[in-house]
């Protein structure tokens, strides 16, 4: 009877500490805040390359070196998101479980301007485009830096995040 109830009381202690919020994956935390920076610092760059472009063809290179910097770290943030996202929710709300929103926000976006830049005969309205794109990519990996930053703590649920529609569509709420 004695080991009976030795073996329970070990089942509860074990049921007991698996409740609790699973440990910080650091690994994860640190790649996310190193991909959101990579992907902020490839934006300003490329911002600023486009800013100086004489032609159509410093444009698709400007894009062709920023694709290269920034899918694989847009992959990488995807990558991250069903590791991170679950270990999230144990840390606060529900809504700053987001990382896979806020990576596929970035892919749509990447792909779109991949898809549409330097296209234009127009140097202004190609320079135009990757300025927009890049304000907007410059948020999404504020984004992934604050989430990363945030993680060692329980967050309230203030503060900017991303949210998925139903029809697909992914929007960053301030």
């Amino acid at each position: 009877m004695r080991i009976r109830s030795l073996i329970l009381l070990s089942s509860l202690a074990l049921a007991a500490c698996g409740r609790s919020a699973p440990a910080a994956p650091p690994a994860e935390v640190a790649r996310l805040r190193a991909l959101g920076k990579v992907i902020a610092e490839a934006s300003d760059a490329y911002r600023a390359r486009s800013e100086a472009m004489p032609g159509a063809v410093a444009c698709r290179a400007a894009r062709s070196d920023y694709e290269e910097r920034v899918r694989p770290a847009i992959e990488g943030i995807l990558a991250l998101g069903p590791k991170l996202d679950p270990w999230l929710r144990t840390r606060g709300p529900e809504e700053r479980a987001d990382v896979g929103c806020m990576a596929g926000a970035m892919l749509s976006e990447f792909e779109r301007h991949t898809d549409i830049a330097c296209t234009s005969l127009d140097l202004a309205t190609n320079r135009a485009e990757t300025a927009q794109h890049a304000v907007t990519m410059d948020r999404w990996a504020d984004l992934a830096v604050a989430r990363s930053d945030e993680s060692g703590t329980a967050s309230e649920g203030a503060g900017p995040r991303c949210v998925r529609f139903t029809d697909g569509e992914r929007v960053y709420l301030p």
